[in-house]
Formats: structure tokens, sequence, C-alpha cells
């Protein structure tokens, strides 16, 4: 063995090394030096010649199981093209980030018409709308007040609003949320200033008032970047409680051991991964999320030059495996907006717009928009076969596209349909507008964003999350109570008749805008609760559609990046959704990580271990560990770790890795403690910590939104647009542009996340949420039927 190559390789030499070793292939073609040359190239990413290294080892020797493992993961990324950057390397400049808001000349188009006068009837009934709101506002707030401080809301540890009747249920949590509202609402930016440090008094450019902007700006015209991309994250706790942990902190407990330790998933007798399943989800679900994610939130480019290195512990199988006694971590990009004299609290750039506006497929800049769109009649461009185009680097072309996978492509393709199929209903509806490109793309994306924003909002949440109360809670901050009672189904719409103005009553969507006197901003602590890689499987059992047997088990890394254009080529779309809609994903538990995500190769990082990141990203951006996090939301903290879990074997194991003095429970990280809770109200697929931070924010996207509350107007979206909000929901998006789809399970399931079971009668451990059916005579308000009366 050439000593001077293995010296080379744990110098991180690889390209030297690379070269000693191939000078001593060429004479002897050992399995050894095969492995080693595999090595040198993975780590200088070049992932097909490691893996024919590997192949070659494992020819002489496949004894090696380290070995076979390597050319797995090689022969995966040489298939998905991870050593391409996507998108290409950028990082936040200052003068950009802080340059004033601005609009490109002709990127909006002029307003809409404004709606005719209200005749003396409608008036009359506006004005009965706005007498009910004021009236109820006043009712529903002293309830309100009175049931969450006269009954409560926690008992020693943990909440207990899921345990009380329907309604007083209802009122606890809308005053959990006004407590959330008025406690935890924090901005990043120095008192006086506005979002951004933009100066005041700029004039709003034409168009801003009446659609979205590409990049998020002038959604308040005062504050014209509160919530545009290229802000600061905010906060949902106390300034004090930012501690950006460093050094010896950073790394206590060590987050690779945790990962190991408490998130990786156990193996069956053959070795394979196996993964606790949620049975009423399925896994169009678990994509969901990471497609609305891409709308919300991103820190953008890791820091490649600056990293925190991990130690890797002494019986870590990555020590031998890649030669290495550390893992590094790039840094999270530093905000290049700070001042002198702000309080040495830690910021940080969100790359997209924190707005609930479609930015995952319209792009949260001008020059991303104008790519995507095909300049005719509105639409935006997608390939005959309903895929979108592929760019230079493999991969598909769309507003957000890190972390790519095929369940993203599904995703993006299906809205940009949608965009399309809006665009033609518009056209048809208008034909005064005369073929107007820019008119019918900025309309359409508005009712597009509705469009999602409404199957997250009454349909996703209750089915990761399927209580009865919670349910009611949702279609209520939508519809409004008088809507959700009185109107089922396909007949429920916004803004009825009587427009109550009480975001209770009357719902939020098309009521006053209300911020509860803080910018709006999606937060660091949001950004950490909505870690769910859990739900993740390993592999994706792919079918045809109609047909039960699996017709491809396909590794999930195989799928990311360039890798999705190939399944997409081989596999209709159709049969994608079917596959999906009917594939369980994984619980939000300990020890049900996915293991690939554990050793995974990312662009510039052939080595990288998500279940470590996640643990570290909090600790670096100072979000609090698990006990303080939940002192800053309500909630009560736990006194040891036998209040977390009933399982004794985990309390074993945080005791193990935390310590077991009363004071170790602080150092629980909050990730972890959000997995391990035992106590979770009733059919939550997750624990109350980070339920309080969804509380919060599920109204808060909607009501500090104008497009969602005074600008949610025929003026704005035209009246088709709103009955097209209004008759949308996710299975009827798939559908719409999946029509054969409607001989399978989907048919069959009211909600599209649930699985697409074909089976006379449903069973209700799978489908929860078929009792909550509104077109059936069981309403919760009826009494305590809350079961399917018939299949």
């Amino acid at each position: 063995m050439n000593s001077e190559a293995l010296a080379a390789l744990d110098r991180r030499e690889f390209a030297q090394a690379l070269k000693l070793l191939e000078d001593d292939l060429a004479v002897q073609p050992e399995a050894e030096l095969h492995a080693l040359a595999g090595l040198a190239n993975f780590q200088l990413e070049r992932y097909e010649e490691a893996a024919r290294h590997y192949t070659a080892a494992l020819q002489i020797d496949g004894a090696h199981s380290a070995w076979r493992s390597m050319l797995t993961v090689a022969q995966a990324n040489a298939t998905a093209g991870v050593n391409v950057h996507v998108p290409a390397l950028q990082y936040f400049d200052a003068d950009e980030l802080l340059a004033p808001a601005s609009v490109s000349e002709g990127a909006l188009p002029s307003p809409l018409p404004p709606a005719r006068r209200a005749g003396g009837f409608k008036r009359l009934w506006l004005w009965l709308g706005w007498l009910i709101g004021a009236v109820g506002t006043l009712v529903l707030n002293g309830l309100t007040y009175l049931v969450g401080r006269i009954s409560g809301y926690r008992d020693k540890i943990w909440t207990n609003w899921y345990r009380k009747k329907m309604v007083i249920g209802v009122l606890t949590l809308a005053y959990m949320r006004e407590r959330l509202n008025k406690h935890n609402l924090s901005s990043s930016y120095p008192k006086g200033s506005l979002v951004g440090f933009q100066p005041a008094g700029q004039k709003p450019p034409p168009g801003v008032t009446h659609f979205r902007t590409a990049d998020g700006t002038w959604n308040n015209l005062a504050d014209p970047k509160e919530g545009a991309a290229g802000t600061r994250f905010l906060r949902n706790v106390e300034p004090s409680a930012i501690v950006t942990e460093t050094q010896e902190q950073l790394l206590t407990p060590n987050p690779r051991e945790i990962s190991h330790r408490l998130l990786t998933r156990d193996r069956d007798s053959d070795g394979l991964p196996t993964m606790k399943e949620v049975p009423f989800l399925n896994l169009l679900a678990a994509t969901w999320i990471q497609f609305m994610n891409g709308d919300w939130i991103n820190h953008g480019e890791i820091v490649f030059d600056d990293v925190i290195e991990v130690p890797l512990p002494d019986d870590d199988p990555a020590r031998n495996r890649y030669r290495q006694s550390a893992m590094f971590v790039g840094r999270t990009q530093p905000d290049p907006t700070r001042r002198d004299g702000e309080p040495a609290v830690t910021s940080s750039i969100n790359e997209v717009t924190h707005w609930w506006d479609g930015s995952q497929i319209y792009g949260s800049d001008q020059a991303t928009q104008d790519r995507l769109r095909s300049g005719v009649l509105g639409k935006m461009r997608i390939q005959r076969n309903g895929t979108l185009p592929v760019d230079e680097s493999g991969v598909e072309d769309t507003g957000f596209r890190r972390n790519w996978w095929v369940g993203l492509s599904m995703m993006h393709a299906l809205f940009v349909a949608e965009h399309n199929a809006i665009c033609d209903m518009l056209h048809a509806a208008h034909p005064e507008w005369d073929g107007d490109d820019n008119r019918l793309f900025n309309v359409a994306r508005l009712i597009n964003a509705a469009v999602m924003a409404k199957i997250h909002s009454v349909e996703w949440t209750p089915a990761i999350l399927p209580n009865k109360i919670l349910d009611l809670g949702l279609n209520v901050n939508w519809y409004g109570l008088a809507t959700y009672m009185f109107r089922k189904g396909k007949k429920r719409r916004t803004l009825s008749e009587i427009n109550i103005r009480n975001a209770e009553l009357g719902g939020i969507v098309g009521n006053p805008s209300d911020k509860h006197g803080q910018p709006f901003g999606l937060t660091e602590e949001f950004v950490e609760v909505y870690r769910l890689h859990s739900m993740l499987p390993e592999t994706l059992r792919l079918r045809r559609r109609g047909d039960d047997d699996v017709v491809e088990e396909l590794p999930f890394p195989e799928t990311r990046q360039s890798g999705s254009t190939g399944v997409t080529a081989r596999h209709p779309m159709s049969d994608l959704f079917y596959s999906f809609g009917n594939q369980l994903p994984g619980a939000l538990q300990l020890n049900n990580f996915p293991r690939f995500l554990q050793d995974l190769s990312i662009p510039g990082n052939p080595f990288f271990d998500v279940g470590t990141v996640d643990v570290l990203r909090a600790r670096e951006r100072g979000v609090p560990r698990y006990n303080e996090f939940r002192r800053q939301l309500g909630l009560n903290p736990i006194e040891s770790f036998d209040d977390l879990a009933d399982d004794p074997h985990i309390r074993s194991e945080l005791k193990a890795i935390y310590g077991d003095k009363p004071e170790d429970v602080e150092q629980l990280d909050l990730l972890i403690g959000t997995l391990a809770e035992g106590h979770r109200p009733s059919g939550f697929g997750f624990g109350e910590t980070m339920f309080q931070i969804f509380i919060l924010n599920a109204s808060r996207r909607l009501q500090a939104d104008r497009f969602y509350t005074d600008c949610y107007r025929e003026e704005y979206y035209t009246a088709e647009g709103m009955r097209w909000i209004d008759q949308t929901d996710f299975k009827a998006v798939i559908l719409r542009h999946h029509p054969e789809l409607a001989d399978t399970g989907l048919a069959n399931v009211k909600n599209a996340f649930e699985p697409w079971d074909e089976t006379p009668i449903l069973d209700p451990t799978r489908h929860p949420l078929r009792a909550s059916d509104s077109e059936t005579k069981d309403n919760p308000w009826l009494g305590d039927g809350y079961r399917r009366a018939s299949a």
C-alpha cells in the first residue's frame, strides 16, 4: 500500500492521492487500491469514476460491505448529477439587498377597472355584515378571553384544548393564538426602521396596488420591502432568548452522535432500513410541505470556506469509510445588511419572498419570472408531456430548485399547468383583454397562489393533524364560522352575501388585514419546526395507474437533481401521482430519520448528514433549545426526560446523551424534543411544541397579506377567479390535469393527501377526516356523531 497516498488522503489532498493511486494501479490493480481511488474520486465529486473504481474493487473482492455502500451512493450521485450547483452559486450582496424597492417598467399591468358602486340593496347587506362583525367581535373576543382565563389551556406540563368540547376547544385555540400574537412577534430590524432599511416616503410604482411583484416588494405600500425576498427572518421569541451558540457549546452534545443514536432508522433482518409509517397520509403530503417550503423560506447557499467541524465519534462508520475524523458543515450565510450599533443578536436573510405568493414556481426576482413565462396569453413554459423545460444543469427550470427531487418535479409541473388552465379560463371570460399576456399572467398568479394557500390551510394541515377541533378551526380561518356552518361542500365560498367583518365569523380571507403591530415576515423559529425529513422514505415504490404491483423500486437519492428527469421520462406523471397517492410517508418520531439523508452528498460537499445539520442549525441561528423554546411560547417546560416520552428506551437514550441530572434537560435540542414528545393532541402527526408555531403562523400568513384580506375582491381577482378558488381543492387540481386518475382510489377519498384506497368502506385509521366530510349529515355542531355515515 502506498503510504504517501494514504497520507495525502488523510490531509484531504485528494488530487495528489489519486495521482499516486493511479500510478500504483497501472502496475498492480489491487482491490484496496481501487477502493482508495474510488474514495479519492468521490471526495473530488467525480462520481462516475468513483463508481468505476468501487465496481473494480468488488469484482476482485466482493466481501466488503462498506465498498458496496459507497458504490451505491456513487452511482446514485452520478445519476443525479449532485456535483452540479443548482442553482448556480450566488451569495447575498449588501448593496443589492439595501437598494430601494423597484419594479421593472412594464412588469405589471395597469389596475383593472374598479367595481361598480354597490346599489342600495347591496350597501345594506354590506352594512349588515359590518354590524354583525362589530357585535360578533365584541362577543367572541369576550368569550375567547373568558374561556382562556377560566378554563385554561395547560395542565401541569401539556396543553389540554383537544380534550374540551368542540366550541370550548375552538375558543381555547383562539385564546392561545391571541396570546402568541401579543407576546411572540418580534422584528429583526431596529425599532423605527423600515424593513430592509428602506428610505421612507417611496412612491409606489404603477401596478403594485393590484398585483404581486416578482420579489415580494410593495405588498405593504408604506413599507415596501416588508416580506420581500432578501429581507431578514423575524423572530417568535424574545431577543434575550436568542443565543447564537459557538465553539464547545455549539457541538455539545455532539450533533453527529445525536443523529446516529436518536434519529437513525432501524434495520430489518436483511439489513434494510425499516420506516415507521403514518397510516393516514400518503407521500404527496410529504412532497407538498417541501413544495410549500420553497415558497416561504430558505437561507440561500451555505458558506463553503467557513465550516463547522463536527467530530465523528470513534465508533462512527464514516471515519473509515471517508478516512476523516470530522464532518464539515458550511455555515449559514451572514447577514450583510447589519449596521453598526445594532444589538448583538444574530440575523439571517430569506432568499425567497416571505409571502404566500407561489414564488416557488414564479421565482423571487423579475429575471427568473421573465425566463419562466411563455409570453403568450399569460402562460408559463411547459412541455407537451406535462413536464417542465430542462436547462443546462439537467434540472427542470422553475422558480425555486434547491434540494430538488422528482416529487418537486411533480408538484411544480402540476401548478404550472394549473396556472395555464387559469389563463385559459380568464381569456375565455374576458375577451376584452384581447390576449393581454401581462394581465392574464398576473391575475392568474393571484388566483393560483390563493389555490395553493387554500389547499394548505383546509386540506394539508388537517390531514397531518386530523383532529376534529382543529379541522373546524382551520376551515373557520379560511371561510368563517358562518359560512362553515351554513354552507356545505362546493357551496362554501369566501365573501358570502353578507361579508361579516370579523375574522372568526367571516373568515380571515376577504376581511381586513391585521399585523398585530409588527411587520410581517416568517421567522427562524418557523424554519426550525418545518424540519420534517422523517416523512421521507428510503425508496419510491412506483406503480402503473390502477395496478398495485410495484414496477420499479427506486432509491430516493437517484431521483434527486437531474435524476428526476430520468424518472419522469420512464414514468408518466399520472403514474407518479398514483404511486405517491398509494405510498405512506414516515412518522415524525425518533429513530425514523431516512438513512440516506445521514450519508448524503450535496454540491460542494460529498459527505453531509442532514440529521446532524438539522440539530446544528438551530444552535447556530440562536433558536432556543427545547425547554426554553416552550417557555417562550407560553408552554410549561418538562422537568425531566420522564415527562417527555413514555418509551423507557427513548428516555434511557436521552439521558445517556444529554445527562441524567435535573439541569441536563435544559440541553435537550428542539428537534429531538419535538420528535420525542409522547404526549400529543388527539390524532396529531406531531406534538404540541411545534403546533404553537403553526397556530401563530397559519393565521398570520393570511391575515398580514393584503392580497388575502383587504384586496381579496373581484376588482383584483375577477369574479371568475374567486369562483375558481372556491371550487378548487387538491383533488380537483390533480383531476383537471390527469383526468385518467378518476378511475383510481383518488375518486374514493375526499382529501387527496389521504391514502388512495379503493375499498367500499374506508378504514377510519387511514381516513380520519372522513368524519368531517361536510357533505354528510354528521356535522360536528350537531353532536358527537363524528363518523362517516356511508362510504
